[in-house]
């Protein structure tokens, strides 16, 4: 994994929320022969992925096309065009009912311009998040099978964490901070040397994140001159990551016209 980039150097990056109010062009390529658009008003955008509303459904895993007038301080290149162009990998799609009609909220994390030569021999491939560029875009490599449902997408960021092993799940007797491999909603891998096992109750503690939360060890990873990794499963709250994939929330762009803009 390369080019990751510490929290703390993403958070130096944030710019404040631009109060105006967006619309996208969203394309989506469902096979060589099949695509469809939509121009949709953006609900949360930042410089690392946008959410928005759809009327038909997309694949988790599936990459899709922006172009939009995002404000240049969230771009990561075209800061000179009227457009900004970008590839986003949809990071969840979830179904809701709106004046009595089914929509989808959809949210996708940007990947950049450039399209994968795996993607343009086929668009039905299913991909997913390996690490963070310093530019605060994604990277992404090829899922070997489709996206299967999972309850949660996982984010495969570092995050400065404090993990602490409970006793009689009450009173901490021991504690470390470090480091995570990756995290979702209900729960979060990461380094820890800490004599904890599997059913055993931690605290564990997200300062940068204002997020506090009880979780079950499901599983110890032992490796070789290395922390060992915990897997674990919180019990009482949601992590949230919206925090980590939508800095800016609210922001929102007059009518776009349909462009003729073909990514790089």
């Amino acid at each position: 994994m390369r080019n990751i980039q510490t929290s703390k150097e993403i958070d130096n990056r944030k710019v404040q929320r631009v109060p105006t109010e967006l619309k996208t062009l969203v394309k989506v390529k469902e096979s060589d022969d099949v695509m469809w658009k939509e121009v949709t008003k953006v609900t949360t955008v930042s410089r690392n992925g946008a959410g928005f509303y759809l009327t038909r459904e997309c694949m988790v895993g599936r990459l899709v096309t922006l172009v939009m007038p995002l404000p240049d301080e969230l771009r990561a290149y075209a800061h000179n065009e009227d457009l900004y162009p970008v590839m986003g990998l949809v990071q969840y799609c979830n179904a809701s009912t709106v004046d009595k009609k089914t929509v989808y909220h959809v949210g996708v994390a940007f990947v950049g311009k450039q399209i994968p030569a795996s993607y343009k021999a086929d668009p039905e491939q299913s991909y997913r998040i390996c690490a963070m560029t310093k530019d605060g875009l994604w990277e992404i490599t090829e899922a070997g099978t489709a996206f299967q449902s999972r309850k949660d997408p996982r984010f495969c960021v570092p995050i400065e964490v404090t993990v602490s092993l409970l006793k009689n799940k009450k009173k901490a007797v021991s504690k470390e901070t470090n480091i995570t491999h990756n995290i979702s909603a209900s729960g979060v891998s990461v380094n820890c040397s800490l004599d904890a096992n599997v059913g055993d109750t931690v605290k564990f503690a997200s300062k940068e994140h204002n997020f506090y939360a009880l979780a079950l060890v499901r599983n110890r990873h032992e490796r070789e001159d290395k922390p060992p990794t915990l897997h674990l499963e919180f019990v009482d709250a949601k992590f949230p990551v919206e925090k980590i994939l939508f800095a800016h929330e609210n922001t929102v762009l007059d009518e776009v016209a349909e462009p003729e803009y073909a990514l790089a």
